[in-house]
């Protein structure tokens, strides 16, 4: 692992490879294969538990909407991802070490491979993180002067909302929890895109070692083929789904064979592939009518909430039968069990434009309207600035 000063991750699927970077998570080697072997359907149980191909055979395949995820590189010249629609939309140089980049093309699989992705016809972007293992490295025009770095994770996630991401799909944990990661998930929130954070591999509360913590994130944590929670996945007050964690066929890239590996990782992408599919199902919901219809197909009973499984397994069946419309436009997790940030308040600041420019990380839509002078002509400041213009100096 890297550290750095402002921010660290962690990636949540484990391998056997990588086992002993990630405590708490279970992996297991699978029988010997051929370094050729390509992974099919048939090798991953999520497929059959899901009825994937019954959404296939009904034309759900996430056409027409864009995820991204913030992770390793991914090699798209694994047989898996041919003719995956992918595109690498990383903002400065990042060199991913070979369990960065074997994680980063597991977690894309799992969403866009052709035989066995859930959502294989979804446009995927891919922004490099370079602080998950160790080998990993960021290029000189990752820096910027007011510490913002390009592949930061707020800055990351502000980057794919630019893009035109609907779904942001973090298979990580961070420690990013300054004002910069805040006012990109409020960003989010005001924009309608979903971001989806696994709940991490540690076995406990996580606390606030997950993007999971923050309002408006879909927290996701792991269960088996049977519906049961796993051991090995960690749990708290910013879980809101749970999906299958494992077992996942993977390709090991230094051995050429296949492996079983485990985590919320890819549980992750399980739910941000259901979303793609409701948002293709139903293109005319708000994204807060999404959220809603996630949480009332939820398969806990009478889907009710608990720290362990949120409100129940994410059921995409139940998400492409179930019309969205009867739910109230309202965010569901603008404000978590036990409290979260951003507060409605605070989502108010940043759509009154009166958050500080200098806690903004590469937002090409906002605009300062606050009161602070300083901020005109300011060489740190990049936003346009209008003083005195918010909406809250003028209401009635």
């Amino acid at each position: 692992m890297v550290t750095r000063t402002n921010s660290t991750a962690r990636l949540l699927g484990v391998t056997a490879s990588a086992l002993t970077l990630a405590a708490g998570a279970t992996a297991l080697p699978s029988d010997p294969a051929q370094a050729a072997d390509t992974i099919t359907a048939a090798d991953q149980p999520y497929f059959a538990y899901y009825h994937l191909d019954q959404a296939r055979a009904k034309g759900y395949t996430g056409q027409g909407v864009t995820i991204a995820i913030l992770d390793g590189e991914v090699d798209t010249s694994a047989p898996e991802l041919a003719g995956a629609d992918i595109t690498d939309k990383s903002p400065c140089t990042v060199t991913s070490s070979v369990q960065s980049k074997e994680h980063g093309t597991d977690v894309a699989s799992v969403l866009v491979a052709r035989d066995y992705g859930i959502a294989p016809q979804a446009k995927l972007l891919t922004y490099r993180v370079s602080y998950t293992y160790a080998g990993d490295t960021a290029g000189a025009d990752c820096k910027v002067p007011d510490g913002n770095d390009k592949d930061d994770m707020p800055s990351l996630i502000n980057t794919a909302i630019n893009d035109g991401a609907q779904i942001i799909s973090l298979s990580l944990t961070s420690t990013s929890s300054g004002n910069p990661s805040k006012w990109a998930i409020a960003r989010a929130m005001t924009r309608g895109v979903i971001v989806v954070a696994g709940a991490g591999n540690q076995g406990k509360n996580q606390g606030g070692e997950s993007y999971d913590r923050w309002s408006g994130v879909v927290g996701v944590s792991a269960i088996d083929v049977d519906g049961n929670r796993q051991d090995y996945s960690s749990w708290g007050e910013g879980v809101v789904s749970a999906a299958v964690g494992g077992p996942i066929t993977v390709r090991n890239l230094e051995t050429k064979q296949n492996e079983q590996a485990f985590g919320t990782s890819f549980a992750t992408p399980l739910v941000a592939g259901s979303l793609a599919l409701a948002r293709q199902k139903w293109p005319q919901a708000t994204t807060n009518q999404l959220l809603q219809l996630l949480i009332h197909t939820g398969t806990n009973p009478d889907h009710t909430w608990n720290k362990y499984t949120g409100y129940g397994g994410v059921a995409p069946g139940a998400m492409v039968n179930t019309d969205p419309s009867q739910y109230p436009d309202e965010n569901p997790l603008a404000v978590k069990e036990g409290g979260s940030s951003p507060t409605p308040d605070e989502v108010k600041q940043y759509t009154d434009g009166v958050v500080s420019p200098f806690e903004i990380a590469y937002d090409n839509s906002y605009t300062y309207r606050g009161l602070d002078e300083n901020m005109i002509g300011d060489s740190r400041n990049p936003y346009p600035t209008h003083l005195g213009t918010s909406p809250r100096y003028h209401g009635k």
